[in-house]
């Protein structure tokens, strides 16, 4: 009996221009190439890829189950991306639909699949795309993320553990903004209130935070106890109460899209005192623009990146004076291979806590994102600003 294996190995060599990059399993048990392999569980996995080729085909076969990665996922799709353009000719197309159990409707989209209605944008869809993500489960991200809660980029020195990294970013923050004793910041997009919490306490500043993250309010309203930390839930949009001596809004302006970034940096520039300093930490990309298929359907629905240039013309065009911008891209990668292994070493729990397949959906989004911030095809940047007197 022939494997799927020799019938379908001529036309995976032609879809990727030669040997591909890794082994492939098919469900037979079968296997056409050498090295780490992407094993095809089920016929499913086919279809899903050749419904939606490329990353967001791949993304819902693994995610779904129907698609493994035998060994180490980062080193796996280290070597996928290595490999030359994926090219699907139709008649190579067509000998894989023809394996047996391939050939059929478009599978569903697996249940983690995000799915927003409305237009984009707007204050509604804007609290559910973010209630998509932030309000996954507390407990879930204190599995991967430090003590503090800091989710974003932080910065290392030679023998910095993950806390001492971020630690050191939010004291960064602080030094940049000039913080004293007395003054009012906002802290935009404040999480789970790492960056709030640490300059009431260190700088002795009064802090507002807003979210839209009903979990991340009540876990930093939980922790400021004591602190002058106000914490609300409240869209950017609709803040009046300035000015403040300072305000930063740490890796939140991806979320606000590409049309509202104008007004988004307006809204911010209104709202600080004549001669305040703001700090923005925020991810770029340059090429390809937005956020990519797999984190607009599962991470971050609505995310625009941009590159750097055009996030601080507009920035200037708002009326900010733009300081100094610092590339942190290869701290990012070092941030996020923290996080991978702590969800490593809690996989049971996290699979407790958020089921296995949004866990799969972790597991890949960590490992593409650290790929991505390691070759440097994302970076993110402390963009420091003032607005004039």
């Amino acid at each position: 009996m022939t494997t799927i294996a020799a019938r379908a190995g001529h036309s995976i060599d032609a879809l990727f221009g030669g040997k591909p990059p890794v082994a492939i399993r098919f469900w037979d048990g079968s296997t056409h190439g050498d090295g780490p392999a992407l094993e095809l569980r089920s016929p499913i996995a086919a279809r899903y890829l050749l419904w939606s080729p490329g990353e967001l085909g791949l993304a819902r076969a693994y995610v779904s189950g129907h698609l493994r990665f035998d060994g180490d996922l980062t080193q796996t799709l280290r070597q996928v991306r290595a490999a030359p353009a994926f090219r699907p000719r139709p008649r190579d197309l067509l000998a894989l639909i023809r394996l047996p159990g391939v050939l059929g409707p478009r599978p569903a989209a697996p249940a983690a699949e995000v799915r927003l209605r409305g237009r984009s944008h707007t204050r509604g869809r804007d609290r559910a795309a973010i209630a998509h993500h932030y309000d996954l489960s507390n407990a879930f991200y204190q599995l991967i993320l430090d003590d503090s809660m800091a989710y974003s980029c932080a910065v290392f020195e030679p023998g910095d553990d993950l806390e001492r990294a971020q630690r050191r970013k939010l004291d960064r923050i602080c030094d940049h903004l000039r913080l004293r004793p007395g003054m009012r910041i906002l802290d935009v997009g404040c999480g789970w209130g790492s960056l709030a919490l640490h300059a009431a306490r260190e700088r002795g500043v009064a802090v507002v935070g807003v979210t839209l993250s009903a979990a991340q309010r009540q876990f930093a309203l939980d922790r400021a106890e004591g602190l002058p930390v106000e914490i609300r839930s409240q869209d950017y949009r609709d803040l009046s109460d300035g000015p403040y001596d300072a305000i930063c809004s740490i890796e939140m302006g991806e979320h606000v899209g590409r049309a509202g970034y104008p007004g988004y940096a307006a809204a911010l520039h209104g709202l600080l005192r004549p001669g305040g300093r703001a700090l923005i930490q925020q991810m770029s990309r340059d090429r390809r623009p937005g956020g990519g298929p797999f984190i607009e359907r599962y991470i971050a629905p609505d995310m625009h990146m941009r590159p750097l240039e055009r996030t601080t013309a507009m920035l200037a065009a708002a009326g900010f004076a733009v300081e100094s911008t610092d590339a942190l891209g290869h701290h990012y990668a070092r941030t996020v291979q923290a996080w991978q292994e702590r969800l490593h070493a809690h996989l049971r729990e996290a699979r407790a806590l958020i089921g296995a397949e949004r866990t799969r959906v972790w597991q890949l989004y960590l490992a593409g994102g650290m790929l991505a911030f390691e070759q440097g095809r994302m970076d993110v940047h402390q963009i420091v600003l003032r607005r004039g007197r």
